[in-house]
């Protein structure tokens, strides 16, 4: 199992790898091959860590507001980081970039062993759980087939095993550390919980489990507050599908859950209190709009672990009838209600798939099991289930393999342009708001201590409207009220390659009346005016 994990976290690696190594002298590589957006929000979050900061701020929009303990994980890693690379040093992004792939490797890797612990509560035969294990790690829907139909694009939305990493393990273990350790974190908690209910109930040995799965749960809700509320969900379904099964009351299952519900709980009411209460950080949330697909891109994505899965329901049913075999209506209750789950009328409906992949995963290799008793019969269906739910990850890592090859924005940037941002970040003072177009804020906060105007969807405040704002403004089509109005929320405007492409002139109407900054920078084409303000 080691050599499995190590193996397949290596192998993750090498589109990375390839990346860094292909810059060449013109490009640098950001460190990411997909879902760059939110890969730089989350190096520019640990920046903050890097330079002192211990509560989060976003570095995407112009609005004051005050930090949060929101984002910990990242925050962390930052400081960790500036151990080795001081604060202002050119070199902090490259930094940055490498500890949060050392990170989605050690957090990957864990992951990985504590899928297969999980999947060992449930499945005994060796074969049974590797392939359990595979389904978790590499499974995917039919995404890869409607591509290659022309279908990608179905009901104007991706498939959900390219979009939801939620749903699939192999997008968490590709690219995203934080979503690996709040996993970890949920499984290792409700394994406690397990643990808890084999423990009598006459004494209070199961109480220090529930409590240190409460103390879990406290990790992963600092990773992604929201999936506090998965758990809680998730929790409560299990409860009443036990007082079905049981035809009784589950006490025991009861005041374990509590505990461990009630330990997480404090942390729950801080980020909803945060949200609540801090306009700028409430309206973030509020525009962080993740809704559900069209219920077919559901089908399509889980119609090949679905049709064995169910086969494996009554056997999880019926195993369901003493607290030591609660975990198996878990199973059941998990997969059962999900469908409807992310369905529900939140902004964030898809994100309540998390963790799914992994009981379903378990009764598609049990209910496969059962539906192939015999060897020859059992290896034939394994390869075929196999064949049909990797090629959306073999695509991904492909993918991102050809765009490692090929240095292009936004994966990649510009030297020129990289060494205008750190010679800003030198010459003005820290949290200056910088106006540029989206495609250069978004890499401005992780290069720089500056904040940008405008450069992540969720996390500027009003993005659609400020990017069009910014773009017209670049393009020459503000009057001069609509202009000055604008100016008066920044300090400094980042003339760049790409808002000099939109200007189509070097010698801007904008520019007049503003100070240009003299940074000294003979190979760079890139200008910086500074806004002066009474």
């Amino acid at each position: 199992m080691m050599i499995f994990a190590s193996g397949f976290m290596l192998i993750t690696l090498i589109p990375y790898l390839i990346g860094w190594l292909s810059a060449g002298s013109r490009w640098e590589f950001g460190g990411f091959l997909f879902g760059a957006d939110d890969g730089y929000s989350y190096l520019a979050k640990m920046r903050l860590g890097a330079r002192g900061d211990w509560l989060f701020t976003i570095r995407y929009t112009a609005e004051a507001h005050d930090g949060a303990l929101l984002f910990l994980p990242y925050i962390l890693l930052g400081r960790l980081t500036s151990f080795f690379v001081a604060s202002d040093n050119p070199d902090l992004p490259t930094a940055l970039a490498i500890t949060f792939h050392m990170a989605r490797m050690f957090f990957g890797f864990a992951l990985i062993l504590v899928s297969y612990r999980f999947v060992a509560v449930f499945l005994r035969r060796p074969g049974t759980r590797m392939l359990a294990l595979v389904l978790i790690t590499l499974g995917g829907g039919f995404g890869w087939l409607l591509g290659l139909l022309g279908l990608g694009d179905l009901f104007d939305t991706l498939p959900v095993d390219f979009i939801v990493p939620e749903g699939y393990t192999f997008l968490i273990l590709f690219g995203l550390p934080h979503l690996a350790l709040a996993r970890c974190a949920m499984l290792i908690g409700f394994l406690l919980l397990f643990r808890g209910l084999q423990t009598p109930g006459d004494g209070r040995g199961w109480l220090r489990w529930s409590i240190f799965a409460g103390l879990c749960w406290i990790v992963m809700g600092l990773c992604v507050p929201f999936y506090i509320a998965v758990v809680y969900l998730v929790l409560g379904c299990w409860g009443l599908a036990v007082w079905l099964r049981t035809r009784q009351f589950p006490w025991p299952l009861l005041w374990r859950a509590v505990i461990a519900a009630l330990v997480v709980l404090p942390l729950l009411i801080y980020s909803t209190l945060v949200f609540a209460t801090n306009e700028v950080m409430g309206q973030w949330s509020s525009q962080n709009t993740l809704p559900s697909p069209h219920p077919l891109h559901y089908v399509f994505g889980y119609v090949v672990l679905a049709i064995p899965a169910v086969a494996a329901l009554r056997w999880a049913w019926k195993k369901g009838d003493l607290p030591s075999h609660f975990p198996h209506v878990l199973l059941a209750v998990w997969v059962v209600v999900m469908p409807m789950v992310v369905y529900l009328p939140i902004n964030v409906q898809r994100r309540l798939a998390e963790g799914v992949i992994v009981p379903l995963a378990i009764l598609a290799a049990a209910g496969l099991r059962l539906m192939a008793p015999h060897r020859r019969q059992w290896r034939r269906a394994r390869v075929i289930m196999v064949a049909l739910v990797v090629p959306t990850a073999i695509l991904f890592w492909l993918g991102g393999t050809f765009n490692a090859l090929n240095p292009h924005r936004p994966l990649f940037h510009p030297e020129n342009e990289l060494a205008a941002m750190d010679a800003l970040n030198r010459a003005v003072p820290r949290d200056s708001v910088v106006l540029s177009l989206k495609e250069t804020g978004n890499y401005l906060p992780v290069r720089t201590d500056l904040i940008a105007y405008v450069g992540h969807g969720p996390e500027t405040i009003h993005a659609d409207e400020k990017e069009e704002l910014v773009a017209q403004f670049f393009a020459g089509e503000l009057d001069e009220t609509a202009r000055n109005d604008l100016l008066k929320d920044v300090d400094y405007v980042f003339f760049g390659l790409l808002e000099q492409e939109k200007s189509g002139t070097l010698d801007p109407a904008w520019a007049q009346g503003l100070r240009l900054l003299p940074l000294d920078l003979p190979d760079s084409p890139v200008m910086v005016y500074e806004v002066p303000h009474d």
